[in-house]
């Protein structure tokens, strides 16, 4: 389009050589306001208006937004308000039509142009109250109100607002938005017409009439079908704080592109294990489980010559280092089994039942001694007290609550609601009885029986896999760090660990590193240095090991330089610690 602009401008030059810039000005003006110009022609007369006015509009809005808190995202919102009003040609019609082009020459029409695009831009301010900051929302489009969803929940738990409140203000929200766009915003006896008037006590009651019909739905939040009803006061209450929360949120954030993560940074980390052991010494036992696991892998290690496997003894204790799968695997288990001749099944099977077996059933041991020794009683109190305290408020960084709560979203609709009244609302089992049309009280005593055992059953398969990924987790960190101390061990003794430090510890580009040696041939001591590093594990596998990896050279050199880049330590003593 640009290249059609400028070959037409070309030829209009031809033609009217002695023309000023306000006579193109003029020309293009005279041929917008023409009905009885093709259409074609109006457009590109439409698109060289624009194209004039362009530079001194971008100047202008850089210029204004700076006036305003964030100037950046300020200035961008400000660009495409404008933008949509140029490219309007109607607008842009009304505008020009506003100015006197017989007394007034281009220079002025731009400056015009200036003052009626501020003039829209504090329209549109004076237009956003807070209001419109809580329901400008497409509701015609399910993936946009879905990331304004997203965006509402991001500000709320910014503002340090938790679970159950959110989902409930949240759920408040879906349907007070359109009673009251319809209400104020598109009523035809609205006298503001589309200004985003206070919102009157009828929308506040119709909204809190929505919630307390629709919030039993089988799609309605866990933490909404288990609060009780509430009151067109609550539902006032609530749409404020939520302004609030977005208007901090804006001050936080500029451009918020991340909607769909935001719980993950507002929820407080906890280690795996910390529900497991909660009424115990958390302390006492995370440090117990690790040492206890790593000195089993020593003693595997020591007796590998006792056990039954095709792999030949002389490389057996190569496995584990060489190829057990992390960072810094030297070769994979497929090349690993042909280098010593036997199938790859071999070496998957040698490392199930000669380590992560024997410390599966050690770390089971631990968390029967701490726990108890009987599971399945363990998992129906974790069951009990979950139901009963944290039901409407699990724990969304913990991998039992969140197991517990697909379940739970799983079962069928009379099931969920039974849960809901039940340990959500504390509801009598006589009052659900009625509620919910059930034969008997032994009718729901039965069915609660039911879901609790499945719930049981949750928790346990959830431990276990919790146990094989912590033992995977540990074996992982061991066997890197037999890798890591090889590396730290030869760099702690090279000449050219100070550049080495530069470039991966202290992220220097090679450039600056070489003004600030200018003796060096930075690149050449890198390349020189990786070399290095490469011969001591190709000298270390075949010399401990018998394994040559003269062949995997380049897999080594990755291996190198994934180490440098993530694992290379300041201090060069961590081997010790290591």
């Amino acid at each position: 389009m640009q290249q059609r602009l400028k070959r037409r401008m070309e030829q209009l030059v031809q033609l009217h050589p002695e023309w000023h810039t306000d006579d193109y000005v003029d020309y293009f003006c005279s041929i917008i306001n023409q009905e009885s110009q093709p259409e074609s022609e109006q457009q590109f007369a439409h698109l060289h208006l624009v194209a004039y006015l362009d530079a001194s509009r971008c100047h202008f809005i850089r210029q204004f937004s700076r006036k305003f808190p964030f100037p950046l995202a300020t200035c961008l919102h400000f660009f495409d308000l404008t933008t949509d009003v140029l490219y309007n040609r109607d607008q842009l019609k009304k505008i020009i039509h506003g100015h006197n082009t017989h007394t007034s020459n281009a220079a002025n029409l731009r400056t015009y142009i200036e003052g009626a695009l501020k003039n829209i831009i504090i329209n549109q301010i004076n237009w956003e109250s807070d209001w419109h900051l809580l329901c400008n929302v497409d509701l015609t489009s399910r993936r946009k109100f879905n990331n304004t969803t997203q965006k509402l929940r991001e500000a709320l738990f910014r503002q340090g607002i938790t679970e159950p409140l959110v989902s409930q203000y949240c759920f408040a929200w879906q349907y007070f938005v359109p009673i009251y766009k319809n209400n104020r915003l598109y009523n035809p006896s609205q006298k503001k017409g589309r200004a985003w008037v206070q919102p009157e006590q009828t929308d506040f009651e119709e909204a809190a009439r929505d919630y307390n019909l629709n919030r039993f739905l089988a799609d309605a939040p866990l933490q909404v079908s288990s609060g009780s009803n509430i009151t067109a006061k609550t539902i006032q209450v609530w749409m404020n704080i939520c302004i609030q929360a977005l208007r901090n949120s804006q001050k936080l954030v500029e451009l918020s592109r991340d909607a769909d993560s935001y719980e993950k940074h507002y929820y407080q980390s906890v280690n795996p294990w910390e529900t497991l052991e909660s009424d115990q010494n958390s302390a006492e036992f995370i440090n117990q489980i690790t040492p206890s696991l790593q000195a089993q892998l020593q003693r595997i290690d020591q007796n590998l010559d006792k056990i039954r496997s095709k792999i030949p003894r002389q490389f057996r204790q190569a496995v584990m280092p060489l190829c057990y799968p992390h960072e810094l695997s030297l070769l994979v288990q497929a090349q690993f089994a042909k280098k010593v001749g036997v199938n790859q099944g071999t070496i998957a099977r040698f490392i199930a039942n000669t380590y992560k077996s024997p410390l599966l059933t050690q770390l089971d041991s631990l968390m029967r001694t701490q726990l108890s020794p009987d599971l399945d009683s363990w998992s129906q109190t974790y069951v009990n007290e979950f139901l009963s305290k944290r039901f409407t408020n699990p724990n969304q960084t913990h991998e039992i609550d969140q197991a517990l709560m697909v379940t739970i979203n799983s079962l069928d609709h009379q099931s969920q609601l039974l849960l809901r009244l039940y340990y959500g609302q504390n509801k009598s089992i006589d009052t659900l009885v009625k509620d919910l049309d059930y034969e008997s009280t032994y009718t729901i005593d039965q069915n609660l029986i039911s879901i609790r055992s499945d719930l049981q059953r949750v928790v346990r398969e959830t431990i276990y896999k919790l146990e094989i990924s912590y033992v995977e987790q540990v074996t992982r960190v061991y066997y890197k760090q037999v890798i890591s101390c090889q590396l730290l061990t030869a760099l702690s003794s090279m000449k050219l660990r100070k550049i080495l430090k530069m470039r991966y510890a202290q992220r220097m580009p090679e450039d600056k590193i070489a003004r600030l040696l200018p003796n060096e041939n930075i690149s050449q001591a890198i390349n020189h240095a990786k070399q290095q590093l490469q011969k001591v594990l190709l000298q270390w596998s075949y010399g401990n090991y018998g394994i040559s990896l003269e062949a995997e050279k380049e897999q080594v050199s990755k291996v190198i330089e994934i180490w440098l880049n993530q694992l290379y330590c300041l201090d060069l003593n961590e081997k010790n610690r290591i």
